[in-house]
């Protein structure tokens, strides 16, 4: 279920993907692998805030899970796992200056309010473009 009430749209700024992972069995192994990714199902881009962790910040999340260094802010949902990423597009016009994937830890409902999601991830990985 997504929520539309909540937190406010100001500190959202950021347009992300969220993706899923794409899972077929090896044939060799019966291991499951990710084999690609895909967007979710429904509303796969959304608004967020993505603020990197800092001080007392990144010490708590380190004792919680070690490499997370970034939250992502969006509004509630309860259709989050750890097992998928947000992908991060900076853009001039219709042109992507530069891919960030950010690997999802964890997901923290605020349950008190009910109004966002804080994933916890770690380090994102520039895919396409460089600095901007």
């Amino acid at each position: 279920m997504i929520r539309q009430s909540g937190i406010k749209a100001g500190p959202l700024n950021q347009r992300i993907t969220i993706q899923r992972p794409i899972v077929t069995v090896d044939a060799d192994s019966g291991e499951p692998v990710v084999t690609g990714w895909e967007n979710l199902p429904v509303a796969p881009e959304v608004w967020a805030a993505i603020e990197t962790l800092k001080g007392m910040e990144y010490l708590a999340s380190a004792e919680f899970r070690a490499g997370v260094t970034t939250r992502i802010r969006v509004r509630w949902r309860d259709d989050l796992t750890s097992a998928m990423r947000v992908v991060f597009r900076l853009m001039r016009g219709a042109t992507v200056v530069r891919e960030t994937v950010y690997e999802i830890q964890s997901v923290l409902p605020q349950y008190q309010s009910m109004s966002e999601v804080h994933l916890m991830c770690g380090d994102g990985v520039i895919t396409e473009g460089g600095q901007p």
